[in-house]
């Protein structure tokens, strides 16, 4: 009788490792998975966030960089009354436009690559807008008209306020990429926060499981004892 009490109660224990090996194993499996499963949405996420910065950063540079280029245009119509000053503002204008153009480029250009949700249509109006405003500019620029009063009246005129439309285009777009990142921040938080909260509860309900089976177990060997008095 006693050789058969001792044989169920090894058949128990032994079941009782088996059982625990097993969900140690499961445990680590899920484990190693949830923590690939992070560094993905980490990698994904986190590429999509790069993205969108490097827009936003582009676009943010070329506003600024627009904005020198009309401060640079009124230096023209202001102090290039003689030929040397009018050549070193004019300059200057270009340079600034090359730069605020080589900006909205590389927005445009990441946009394109990225497979983000950004219109980048609005992009490339900004940059068909500021080409085409350049143009606008240069094209009622007389050097000679800047020799007099009514000459620099007169271009002023004609160009006063087209730069608004492109400013006013800037500032939305730039307003869409800021809200789309900062959405895209709590997005990123809100995924990993969900991964590690699944995580946390497949443990806890293992753990559970776990200490259900070692009190069953620790019940059928006092039932056996039991058995004995």
């Amino acid at each position: 009788m006693e050789n058969v009490k001792i044989k169920n109660v090894k058949k128990i224990l032994l079941n009782f490792v088996l059982i625990w090996t097993f969900i140690l194993i499961v445990i680590e499996i899920f484990s190693l998975f949830s923590l690939w499963s992070i560094n993905k949405i980490v990698q994904i996420e986190g590429e999509k966030l790069y993205k969108i910065s490097e827009i936003n950063s582009s676009l943010k540079s070329a506003d600024s960089n627009f904005k020198s280029q009309v401060q640079a245009w009124k230096n023209i119509l202001i102090r290039g009354q003689n030929n040397k000053d009018y050549k070193k503002y004019k300059f200057d204008f270009n340079k600034k436009y090359a730069i605020t153009q080589k900006k909205i480029n590389s927005a445009y250009e990441e946009c394109i690559a990225s497979i983000i949700p950004i219109d980048c249509n609005r992009i490339k109006n900004i940059q068909e807008a500021h080409e085409s405003l350049k143009i606008n500019f240069l094209k009622n620029l007389n050097p000679k008209d800047l020799m007099s009063i009514e000459g620099y009246k007169t271009i002023d005129v004609k160009v006063r306020g087209i730069d608004r439309a492109l400013q006013n285009q800037f500032f939305q777009v730039t307003q869409e990429v800021d809200i789309l990142y900062k959405n895209k921040q709590d997005e990123f938080v809100e995924l990993v926060s969900q991964r590690y909260q699944q995580i946390r509860l497949f443990l806890l309900v293992t753990l559970a499981l776990a200490m259900s089976l070692i009190l069953f177990k620790l019940y059928k060997i006092l039932k056996i004892d039991s058995k004995d008095l």
